[in-house]
């Protein structure tokens, strides 16, 4: 009986946090209900690199924002977390990535409190009080999910923790929401005249209708129509052999950015060979990462532009 009792008493505590999120319009995860909301920022369409899991970093893109919270009294920080895995699930969202132990997280030989802390730095997000600080290094929950809308997908990053002795807020909880709302970059259509006229004059042509996750070598798709004009391009030019180049921006290591591109290379050979019956002869896959910008990385448009596929003559 009193174990009955105690597991009711866990369901009740549950059920009651649940409930706990008030409903606002212009958020797209609510706020747990009863926090404190310090500061509210909206920096529009950017970038933002994300442990994704013990092992992974990835960019992900679209529009941000950012909160940091202050817990209501007697607030835990896993108690937050877990109600937000709840609540992400409940609104037919995944939980990518979970962990009690993010400090122990190292990933080309950055701590995960680095990567974390250089985000917000870079975006003004770093402030003069203690707590604020000193957040990365006190996160103790971490957790990255992802919920569809009706026009688009929200990554959610949120992290939780004490707040810094120093402070005397030791006692408190605060947790900082990243939403970030995905936006396709519409680049035109591709068409064969596109592509003839392209590769005449410069002997490549960039091709942006081929669309990928962030972070991803997983072709997505809408990119049905371009593959398609591709293939029919080829197709009707047997004899000739081309280059397929994998380009990325700036944003994270060339390692990492090389390895991205290759793969996003093959991925496409591949689909024109295994599924639009392209001989395989005419292509060889390449990833250059962002040797090969066509304009600088310092803005999110030229960022945009330079993340494609090109077809180059070999």
């Amino acid at each position: 009986m009193k174990s009955i009792r105690i597991l009711f008493l866990v369901i009740l505590v549950l059920v009651v946090s649940l409930t706990a999120f008030a409903e606002d319009g212009e958020q797209i995860v609510p706020i747990y209900e009863g926090s404190r909301v310090v500061f509210d920022d909206e920096f529009g369409y950017e970038e933002l690199l994300v442990v994704m899991d013990e092992e992974t970093t990835t960019i992900v893109e679209g529009v941000l924002r950012r909160l940091w919270c202050e817990a209501p009294d007697g607030r835990s920080p896993l108690e937050v977390i877990r109600n937000y895995e709840s609540a992400i699930t409940s609104m037919d969202g995944e939980i990518l990535f979970l962990t009690r132990d993010p400090q122990s997280i190292q990933i080309d030989e950055r701590k995960f409190s680095d990567v974390f802390g250089e985000n917000r730095n870079n975006r003004g997000l770093a402030t003069n009080v203690m707590t604020q600080n000193s957040f990365p290094g006190l996160i103790s929950e971490y957790l990255v999910g992802k919920m569809p809308t009706a026009e688009s997908s929200v990554y959610v990053i949120i992290g939780a923790g004490r707040g810094h002795w120093a402070a005397n807020q030791a006692n408190r909880t605060f947790f900082e929401i990243i939403t970030l709302e995905t936006e396709p970059m519409e680049m035109g259509m591709v068409t064969i005249d596109y592509l003839r006229e392209g590769l005449e004059m410069q002997g490549r042509v960039a091709v942006y209708n081929i669309f990928f996750d962030t972070g991803s070598s997983e072709i997505k798709a809408e990119s049905a129509q371009a593959l398609t004009v591709i293939a029919e391009f080829l197709q009707e030019n047997p004899e000739n052999r081309y280059l397929v180049v994998g380009h990325t921006d700036n944003v994270g290591s060339y390692a990492v950015n090389f390895r991205l591109s290759e793969a996003r290379a093959s991925a496409v050979v591949d689909q024109l060979v295994s599924g639009y019956g392209v001989n395989k002869e005419q292509l060889t896959a390449v990833g250059v990462a962002f040797a090969s910008p066509v304009i600088s990385n310092t803005t999110e448009e030229g960022r945009a532009r330079n993340r494609r596929v090109e077809i180059v003559e070999k």
